[in-house]
């Protein structure tokens, strides 16, 4: 085996020295280490408050903004409201017009399905509820026909009143008849 001898050559001055310098060394260098960190840290807390400052001012004029945005909203959703009110008025006021309408159009609907084929009206009058048709029929039978379908429409029709004085031919009949309309069915809206 082989061994190993140290020898320290070094006198006990100078060993403590060099010692020393390695202490101030270590502690320099400690030093410069806790420096650099204190910077680092130092430089994190001012970016911080720089971009907390930033934000801070920005968050100000945001909620400016967001004030004066709002006020101007409540403004437009008031002219809306507005709006909507006065357009309500107008919709009740055109609904109340609508009610009360009378729609005379239900009655050539009506009588649209129940003339028959040799039956011709030539002339219509109408006085409140009351119709008065003059016009030709073909036969005698198409009269009558005619005259029982609109006594048979009751729902709508009522007070049919054909002259007997019409029913004297056999063909080619110039008549004249009268019949009422209930109200209910020239103010609604579905078809007969």
């Amino acid at each position: 085996m082989n061994m190993k001898t140290l020898l320290n050559l070094l006198p006990e001055g100078k060993k403590d020295a060099i010692q020393n310098r390695l202490r101030s060394r270590f502690l320099l260098w400690q030093l410069f280490l806790v420096f650099v960190l204190e910077v680092f840290y130092l430089s994190i807390l001012v970016s911080a408050f720089v971009v907390l400052d930033f934000q801070l001012k920005s968050l100000g004029s945001i909620g400016q903004n967001a004030a004066l945005s709002a006020r101007s909203e409540e403004r437009r959703l008031n002219e809306y409201e507005r709006k909507f009110q006065e357009t309500n008025v107008q919709v009740d006021v055109v609904g109340k017009i609508d009610r009360s309408h009378l729609y005379f159009s239900r009655i050539f609907s009506l009588l649209d399905t129940l003339t028959p084929a040799g039956i011709t009206v030539n002339q219509m009058k109408t006085e409140e509820y009351k119709v008065s048709l003059s016009g030709r029929a073909a036969k005698r039978e198409d009269l009558l026909l005619f005259d029982k379908q609109l006594k048979e429409a009751e729902v709508c029709i009522t007070d049919v009143n054909v002259p007997v004085s019409n029913l004297f031919s056999q063909e080619d009949i110039d008549f004249q008849l009268d019949f009422s309309v209930q109200p209910q069915c020239l103010r609604n809206k579905q078809s007969l």
